[in-house]
């Protein structure tokens, strides 16, 4: 069993980590802890303001990952010193469509996801809309961040040779 919290801040080749983590299990990425999650995003997010620590790592299109039913993995953000995950969600008609933020400890549980977002149908009454992120779904998505972690803290390695 591979200790992914320690091996990927390692002087490992790029492209021997994505080789190691698209081989792990899904036990072993929903081991990643949340100060792994933390050192990542500090390290390759994306800080809206010059001396803001607030960070937010977009998953790139070709590494997101969701429920394969009506929902995506979009982010994984620190704001006040607090982890969230941003999901996309799509509900009533395929014309609307959210993006919720969830805290990182809650999404992350080691039980199914059960979110809901609160809307109103055709005739203006509140309905809700459900989606869930079974354990499965969870694993895919911690791969969605360690995936996009190497590829953007290697991301001139990758251009140089030529697989950008």
């Amino acid at each position: 069993m591979t200790n992914v919290n320690q091996f990927i801040f390692t002087r490992t080749a790029p492209k021997k980590k994505i080789e190691v983590v698209n081989g792990l299990s899904e036990s072993e990425l929903l081991a990643v802890n949340p100060d792994t999650i933390t050192r990542i995003v500090k390290e390759t997010g994306y800080s809206y303001k010059k001396r803001s620590q607030n960070k937010e790592l977009r998953i790139s299109r070709e590494r997101r990952t969701g429920n394969n039913w009506n929902s995506e993995f979009e982010y994984v953000s620190i704001y006040k010193k607090k982890l969230y995950v941003g999901l996309y969600v799509q509900y009533g008609d395929c014309d609307t469509d959210t993006t919720q933020s969830e805290d990182y400890n809650t999404f992350f549980r080691r039980e199914n996801y059960e979110g809901q977002i609160k809307g109103v149908d055709y005739r203006g009454n509140t309905k809700y809309y459900y989606y869930t992120y079974d354990i499965s779904d969870k694993a895919k998505c911690v791969k969605s961040i360690l995936l996009e972690y190497i590829y953007s803290k290697y991301k001139e390695k990758f251009q140089a040779d030529g697989n950008a």
